[in-house]
């Protein structure tokens, strides 16, 4: 019989208008985070036909819900703080990806769902990463200020609502690897479209 993982509080919590970005560390071993890390790397990615070109691979939501290592961990965390975050209980997950980032990438501010009922989780997928190669996560209010910046640390997990604006920081051109993270999306029946959205704000 499976078992409920017990889940770290959040390491932050970002108010951000009236939605919320949540960060969570040392949810896993180091040996979950290489060993994840290798599958990760090991996939096979394709450039996307998007507003970002980025590298990306799809990843089965059947074998993503089997797999023991981040799903569960991921539905312990929407029970938890479903209420808090204002999710209702229709809201599930839709679908996931992982994307690999070079320091050649144009990444662009954009909005992955503008529903309120929308959950993105964001991991940090590489096994290594030092501070210098950069690849921050900037996230943004409806000013068009940065509001929060998450680094890429390994077995980094975000949560938070998918229609926050938020732009992928490219790695530094001295980064000995690709930034690897993984996608999960959460939304709710009406959800609509996979594909995240471009989203104008005034810089």
């Amino acid at each position: 019989m499976s078992m409920t993982p017990m889940c770290n509080p959040p390491a932050r919590v970002t108010n951000i208008d009236d939605r919320t970005l949540l960060v969570f560390d040392e949810l896993f071993s180091s040996s979950q985070v290489r060993n994840f890390a290798h599958v990760v790397t090991q996939l096979e990615y394709t450039r996307r036909a998007s507003f970002d070109g980025e590298l990306n691979a799809n990843i089965d939501e059947d074998a993503f819900r089997r797999a023991p290592f981040l799903h569960p961990v991921l539905e312990a965390l929407v029970a938890e703080h479903r209420a808090a975050m204002n999710v209702p209980d229709t809201t599930t997950m839709s679908h996931v990806y992982a994307a690999a980032m070079s320091s050649q990438q144009q990444t662009q501010i954009h909005f992955d769902l503008e529903s309120p009922s929308a959950i993105t989780f964001l991991y940090y997928a590489n096994a290594f990463w030092r501070r210098d190669w950069q690849g921050e996560t900037v996230f943004y209010d409806a000013t068009g200020d940065a509001a929060a910046i998450v680094s890429p640390r390994p077995g980094r997990l975000a949560m938070f609502h998918s229609n926050i604006a938020h732009r992928a920081g490219a790695p530094h051109r001295d980064a000995a690897s690709l930034r690897y993270a993984v996608s999960v999306f959460y939304y709710p029946p009406e959800g609509g479209s996979n594909e995240t959205h471009d989203k104008n704000i005034n810089s």
